[in-house]
């Protein structure tokens, strides 16, 4: 049974940004044309990436460095947020620095441990890639109406965690189709 994701859960606690997916809207003067939303690159300095979304999303970098322990609220100053007031959903994304030799399972394994609580992720994994970089997605389930799409990634000597927080309401499929988009659009700095 699926439980809705906490607000701060995870992604709440980091991890998407999406919709690189761009919208159409209609112009006042032809009605049969549109327009495609212009994209803009937005970024974290604090974790070296960017991602390629529509003007609708606004970013607030990390203030401060993540210490790993836990994965926190989507007000927390240490992920790099990215927003979409229109649809509710929040990009977050956190990096830190992991030892030689950290395999990809171990780092997942550690980012599902750091979840509250009160939130469940889902028992298995999917391979994919972030920026040519081996990854493995997950959707998380907390109790604050949000649904989580996560992944977790390893880049050069860190360990990436990326989130996406999203209401329930926006529906599942509809949320990983902005996940997809967010994930294909993500580049590290170096």
């Amino acid at each position: 049974m699926r439980r809705p994701m906490r607000r701060l859960g995870i992604a709440v606690a980091l991890a998407s940004v999406a919709m690189v997916g761009a919208a159409c809207s209609s112009t006042g003067s032809t009605p049969s044309s549109s327009t495609v939303a212009a994209p803009q690159d937005l970024a974290s300095k604090r974790y070296d990436f960017r991602v390629t979304l529509t003007k609708a999303w606004k970013e607030v970098d990390a203030a401060v460095d993540w210490d790993g322990n836990a994965l926190k609220g989507i007000d927390a100053p240490d992920f790099a947020k990215f927003t979409n007031a229109t649809t509710g959903r929040t990009l977050m994304a956190a990096a830190l620095p992991v030892g030689a030799g950290t395999k990809l399972v171990t780092w997942r394994a550690t980012m599902v441990g750091a979840l509250p609580s009160d939130c469940s992720n889902a028992k298995s994994a999917s391979k994919t890639s972030l920026d040519r970089e081996p990854a493995m997605t997950w959707p998380a389930f907390c109790d604050d109406g949000l649904d989580v799409e996560s992944m977790a990634a390893l880049h050069g000597q860190r360990g990436y965690i990326v989130l996406l927080a999203s209401p329930t309401q926006n529906g599942a499929a509809a949320d990983h189709v902005v996940f997809e988009s967010i994930r294909r659009s993500f580049r590290f700095g170096r």
